[in-house]
Order: C-alpha cells, then sequence, then structure tokens
C-alpha cells in the first residue's frame, strides 16, 4: 500500500473516532471498540495519537474508568458527563431536580435500588458537588448543589448520547418553560 492511501485511511479511522467522541462525550472505550469495528491494539494506537496531539481529552478516574471527550468539552463538564452517562445516577440526579429536596427512601423507591447502592452514587455526587446534603432532626435530605442551570444545560446539549426517554421526557418539561 502506497504511503499517501495509508496515510488517508489513518486519517479516516481518526477523523471517525474524533466524530464519536464528539457526538457522545464522555464516550467509553469498549464502546468506541464496537462502534469503529477497530481491534484492540488498533483502537489504543489512534486513541494515544489523538490524545498527544490535542484532538481527544482523555479523562481517567481512579484508573479504572477511562472516557474520550472532545476539548470543547471543559474538566468541570466532563466530571459531571461522566456521571450522568451512569444510568442510576441519572435517575436520582433527574429525580432530585424534579422534586427539589428528596429524602433517601424516595430516591430508593424511585430507583427501585438498593440502599447500599444509593448511598454510593450520592457519596459520588456529593463528592463531585453535584448535591448537597441536608440533615433535619434524624431525616437526610438531597438537593441540586451545582448551579441547575448548568446541570440542565448539559442534559439538554447531550440528552441524545443518554439515549434515555427519561432525560427526553425531563429536558422536553424543561424547554417548555
Amino acid at each position: 500500500m502506497s504511503t499517501h492511501r495509508h496515510q488517508n485511511n489513518t486519517n479516516l479511522v481518526q477523523d471517525k473516532i474524533v466524530k464519536y467522541v464528539n457526538e457522545i462525550p464522555g464516550i467509553r472505550y469498549r464502546e468506541l471498540l464496537r462502534m469503529t469495528g477497530l481491534s484492540n491494539g488498533v483502537l489504543s494506537y489512534h486513541l494515544r495519537f489523538l490524545d498527544n496531539t490535542g484532538r481527544i481529552r482523555v479523562n481517567r478516574i481512579n484508573n479504572r474508568v477511562t472516557r474520550y471527550f472532545s476539548y470543547d468539552v471543559s474538566p468541570h463538564e466532563s466530571s459531571v458527563i461522566g456521571l450522568l452517562r451512569q444510568e442510576t445516577t441519572r435517575k436520582i440526579i433527574l429525580y432530585i431536580l424534579e422534586n427539589g429536596t428528596c429524602r433517601f427512601n424516595d430516591i430508593i423507591i424511585h430507583t427501585k435500588k438498593v440502599p447500599s447502592t444509593i448511598s454510593w452514587h450520592m457519596g459520588r455526587l456529593k463528592a463531585a458537588n453535584i448535591i448537597n446534603i441536608r440533615k433535619q432532626n434524624e431525616s437526610k435530605y438531597y438537593e441540586i448543589g451545582m448551579d441547575k442551570l448548568i446541570l440542565q444545560d448539559l442534559l439538554s446539549k447531550y440528552k441524545s448520547s443518554f439515549t434515555e426517554k427519561i432525560v427526553d421526557d425531563y429536558v422536553d418539561m424543561i424547554n417548555e418553560f
């Protein structure tokens, strides 16, 4: 194969990867592997190249979770989007957005998850400053702790990448106001 054709194929592959990263901010490696149809080594090579040349940003969390973003997405937005891409976390956030202040048991009932799962998600949301916890008497109350407009904007801007009816319904409801 000529060098020119090889370079063209490389550019096409990298452009395809960048397109997916732009369309689905916070996309994970396995998703890219499936969507691109590339082999593990080939995808790894291109992602490293795109990261090194500044075409994409790699966000690693605790050396366990790696997500890919365009540079248009700020580091703060990318951390929020990373959490929003998890279904249970997204359900919790949407529930609190819709209902204002919520009790722990309300969230358990809404999500149909066990208390330990909800505690884990709430801890991550608290650490990211997305929610606040307020204690009153013997109860804990949860509310959105970051700018709601920014959160709603992220949900709206990237709703197609979350592919869930609950997000569509919420964004449609907000847009009616």
